[in-house]
């Protein structure tokens, strides 16, 4: 099969879309697909066969992403002599938009996977603007209706949507699309986790040996909630004698966030238990599983929390608040635990943890459902799913276009 993938972002840059979206090429081309990924010009991108990339330039509200132009004369043209049998968008922005619009012109079926759950993200747009415009033209809640218009226009233009989680597929019913989803989360390339000794990962990692490890990854945004981790670490500090470390692994272009995070923990008096390694490379970040003991996640902003399954085919329990969009695979009790978004939850969320450290019977259960739990997101699998909505939506487009 031919297919087309369009997106904003690829490798290099360290977000779940890219990963996935590079895992999800290279394994449909190892079973013999052709595909062809169009990307913008991202600098020091490795070469790799079948991207194509289009001018671009710096998103300035988020200094780590980019916007390429939505149109290219040149693969106007590619794309209508290679006559691929599908068009597969990731991004509803500007190479989301010239991938709608080659659908479009060379009649060919769309897919749409929403990666990312726009209206939480508004808010790194709308906070760039001048005050006045944030008080009196634009405030943040109309922002976000502006994201759920982009999300609804965008995904009715298409044919078939792909949510990545339960969640989703809801909330997009909510903001009023009308055309088929299908619930198929991102998968994970398991063939990457050849488990590695944990003195030997801490080791390679610089991090310290005879303690509990407790792990959070990701990009260090607001939408992560980190600082409620940080909150987390100061009463398990003064609840429990044993040595408890928590390791942030990410990082952010704006350097005052990690700035403001390092001074959350002096205030709170556990800057001496937290780490803060900055951007690892992904072979690092695998490393950094095996090393830890526990992942630990508290963002409810996630279309689906990839680095979640990461961790649980490290063989990690999560211990996570509670959302519709981990609960999909996050089983309260039998692989991990989550924890109610209320009052009490930074306490529940200790205590959750603390079990874990105190009962090893239970820490084994858990991880060993854990692994189990994740080899149904190895990427091989999923593939076999996607191919068949593939399959299914070309033959319903030109049955209804014949």
């Amino acid at each position: 099969m031919k297919i087309a993938f369009f997106s904003d972002t690829y490798i290099p840059h360290k977000n779940g879309v890219a990963t996935s979206l590079s895992f999800l090429k290279k394994t449909l081309e190892e079973e013999s697909h052709s595909v062809y990924l169009f990307i913008p010009f991202i600098p020091n991108i490795p070469k790799e066969r079948n991207t194509f990339t289009l001018p671009s330039i710096t998103f300035p509200f988020q200094k780590e992403h980019r916007i390429a132009l939505p149109y290219s004369i040149k693969y106007d043209l590619m794309l209508r002599n290679m006559e691929p049998n599908i068009i597969h968008t990731h991004t509803p922005f500007s190479l989301g938009i010239f991938g709608l619009y080659m659908g479009k012109r060379i009649k060919i079926p769309i897919v749409h996977t929403y990666h990312t759950l726009l209206p939480d993200y508004a808010y790194y747009i709308w906070d760039h603007f001048p005050h006045f415009v944030k008080k009196n033209i634009i405030d943040e809640e109309r922002a976000k209706r502006i994201a759920i218009w982009i999300s609804r226009e965008y995904c009715n233009h298409s044919d078939l949507i792909i949510a990545p989680s339960t969640k989703i597929k809801r909330l997009l019913k909510n903001f009023g699309i009308q055309k088929p989803i299908e619930i198929l989360p991102n998968g994970i390339d398991l063939d990457r986790f050849k488990k590695i000794p944990k003195p030997e990962a801490r080791k390679s990692l610089g991090l310290p040996t005879d303690v509990i490890l407790l792990l959070f990854v990701g990009r260090l945004g607001k939408e992560k909630n980190i600082e409620f981790l940080i909150e987390v670490m100061k009463y398990i500090k003064e609840n429990n004698e044993k040595l408890i470390y928590l390791v942030i692994v990410g990082d952010n272009p704006d350097k005052r966030v990690m700035e403001e995070l390092k001074n959350k923990a002096k205030t709170l008096n556990v800057y001496d238990r937290t780490i803060f390694t900055g951007y690892l490379e992904y072979e690092r970040v695998i490393e950094a599983y095996y090393a830890s003991d526990i992942f630990v996640f508290s963002s409810i902003t996630e279309t689906q929390g990839l680095v979640i399954l990461e961790a649980m085919a490290s063989g990690l329990p999560v211990v996570a608040i509670d959302d519709d969009a981990i609960s999909d695979f996050v089983k309260d009790g039998i692989n991990g635990f989550l924890v109610p978004n209320n009052q009490e939850n930074k306490r529940l969320f200790s205590e959750k943890i603390k079990n874990l450290i105190e009962d090893k019977d239970l820490y084994t259960k858990m991880s060993l459902h854990a692994l189990e739990t994740s080899r149904s997101f190895h990427i091989k699998n999923l593939n076999k799913k996607l191919l068949a909505l593939y399959e299914d939506l070309i033959r319903e487009y030109n049955n209804s276009n014949a």
